[in-house]
């Protein structure tokens, strides 16, 4: 297989990967399992999982101090609010509205990177911060409809995704994308387990079938994901990557509207195809941040 077919094929199996997440989450709650231990247990099983692939491998590295200690801070007080935030917003938000609206944040990357002086702002680039938000306020509340608890996590988490992605870009000069994912994931899984200790939200005495959905979530829309992006990546690029990821939002719009018969009105619709489009305008005209992309959307 050629080397262009076969990292194409390795990111869109990631992309169906972490589309699948939303609906497995929703699939989980629905048997009882609760944000804090569901997110305790697919970080903390996809560190293990992470760890030993890559030293299986020879590439478990420790990086520079000051490195490891961002990644600890982005996994402990970055990524840790922000997979609250999206995982939340599934109880509240139907699962189309929460991914679409999550999927705002290349956007919000490229004004924030021209906030800090980082890139220029085209005319493109201009336009497709335009149609985003037009987009945004057309899926988070078309014509007049009170915006509610979900959308506002929802939009929560696409800004500190921002955060996130802004903050650990200098970091990733420096350190290879599925390391940093290790130790982003340790850090995240040590928050949620301190938090679940502290409120008493981690039980774990779940059904089987809960367990399932929630070891599917970290084999699956964790490790088997984030390892098929990264290999996929060094095949084919970080631009084609990020355009056949869009695919992601997709998968949990069709699924969420197959399996769970959530409606999206034709403005909502309009919205999300705002959104895709301007993030395709934003990966194909902005200039990357010099950095390896790092695939925990959620």
């Amino acid at each position: 297989m050629r080397r262009d077919s076969e990292g194409t094929i390795l990111v869109f199996v990631s992309a169906v990967s972490f589309g699948f997440m939303p609906i497995f989450a929703r699939f989980a709650y629905a048997q009882g399992v609760g944000v804090d231990e569901l997110l305790f247990v697919r970080f903390f099983l996809a560190f293990l999982i992470m760890g030993a692939l890559l030293a299986a491998s020879h590439r478990l590295v420790l990086p520079k101090r000051t490195d490891l200690l961002s990644l600890i801070i982005l996994g402990a007080l970055v990524y840790f609010p922000q997979s609250t935030f999206y995982y939340t917003a599934l109880l509240f938000s139907p699962v189309a509205i929460v991914a679409l609206l999550l999927y705002t944040y290349p956007v919000f990357v490229t004004l924030g990177a021209y906030a800090l002086g980082w890139e220029r702002i085209s005319r493109r680039l201009a336009g497709a911060f335009i149609i985003a938000l037009v987009g945004l306020i057309l899926v988070a509340n078309p014509f007049g409809t009170a915006i509610g608890l979900g959308v506002i996590l929802a939009f929560g988490s696409a800004i500190l995704y921002t955060i996130y992605i802004l903050a650990g870009s200098k970091v990733l000069r420096r350190v290879k994308g599925d390391v940093a994912a290790f130790y982003v994931m340790g850090a995240a899984s040590v928050s949620f387990g301190l938090t679940g200790a502290l409120t008493g939200s981690i039980r774990l005495n779940w059904s089987v079938a809960a367990w399932f959905w929630v070891v599917t979530i970290s084999l699956v829309c964790t490790v088997l994901a984030a390892t098929t992006f990264f290999i996929g990546i060094s095949k084919i690029g970080p631009s084609r990557a990020a355009l056949i990821s869009l695919i992601e939002p997709v998968t949990s719009v069709i699924l969420s509207l197959a399996l769970f018969g959530n409606k999206l009105t034709i403005s909502q619709w309009l919205g999300g195809l705002f959104i895709l489009v301007s993030t395709a305008i934003t990966t194909v005209y902005g200039r990357p941040l010099d950095r390896e992309p790092h695939p925990l959307n959620e």
